[in-house]
């Protein structure tokens, strides 16, 4: 009847508060959880950001992001590889944590092997268990130095690959898709500020370039007058000369010796 129905409404609703009641305090450790974790990532952007701003040389500027990235995400060693002249290999421009054998069997690497050249390939984050992952993704040089597990990430600017970075952890990690977004951000914030210094550069080349051929212009602007001039001044000695003038002949030689010395020190 409708006081059966009506009781029913009322115990459903008293199971889905007793539920709800249950499940809050789980829910809302969930929530701060996720909360610190987004927290975390904002603070690694913004001072891996602010760093990138500051004008520096490329080296030191892979160097202090690598730095600044290990720390963060509690990796043992790292290295930034970026891409040879030929955009065929991916060699290590800087690293912290790895030791001599590494850095040898590894300063230069074919963008076709490894998981490093996949994820220059792909443009993304990867990231593998090496005692899990398959052979053809890592080479023996991470199991000899006895790395567990290994990120690779992507350095580019817009769509065009110009590096990798990696990261080293001697325990097994997984790193979840919130971290994997982090590093290919990561990646994107390094490839910028890497071009803007490569801009930078080429400007200052270009200014340079510049500033020398107007230079080289003006002297040969002002040589060649002083040529001309002194080809008129000889022509006039070469008379002087004919008509036994002295003094003309003496007069004539004190503009050349003036003209040769403003054009010596021209």
């Amino acid at each position: 009847d409708e006081l059966g129905e009506l009781a029913e409404g009322f115990n459903t609703m008293a199971g889905h508060l007793e539920s709800l009641y249950t499940t809050l305090e789980e829910r809302v450790d969930e929530k701060t959880r996720t909360l610190t974790a987004k927290n975390k990532e904002l603070e690694i952007l913004y001072a891996v950001g602010a760093f990138l701003r500051a004008p520096t040389d490329v080296d030191s500027l892979c160097r202090g992001f690598l730095d600044r990235v290990q720390v963060a995400l509690g990796a043992s060693a790292g290295s930034v590889r970026l891409l040879d002249a030929s955009a065929e290999n991916l060699c290590i421009t800087v690293d912290s944590g790895l030791d001599t054998d590494f850095r040898d069997r590894e300063a230069l690497l074919p963008c076709g092997e490894c998981l490093c050249g996949e994820a220059t390939a792909r443009k993304v984050a990867l990231v593998a268990n090496i005692a899990q992952s398959n052979p053809k993704l890592t080479l023996d040089t991470c199991r000899l130095a006895g790395f567990q597990g290994v990120a690779a990430t992507s350095v580019s600017v817009g769509k065009k690959p110009i590096g990798v970075f990696n990261l080293f952890f001697k325990q097994a990690n997984t790193l979840g898709e919130s971290e994997r977004k982090l590093l290919e951000t990561l990646g994107q914030q390094l490839g910028s500020a890497i071009d803007n210094l490569r801009l930078r550069a080429r400007d200052r080349e270009l200014a340079v370039s510049d500033e020398r051929n107007l230079l080289a212009h003006e002297l040969h602007d002002s040589i060649a007058q002083g040529l001309a001039f002194l080809n008129i001044q000889l022509q006039l000695l070469d008379k002087s000369i004919d008509r036994h003038d002295d003094a003309q002949m003496r007069s004539t030689l004190k503009l050349i010796r003036r003209g040769v010395d403003e054009s010596y020190d021209d």
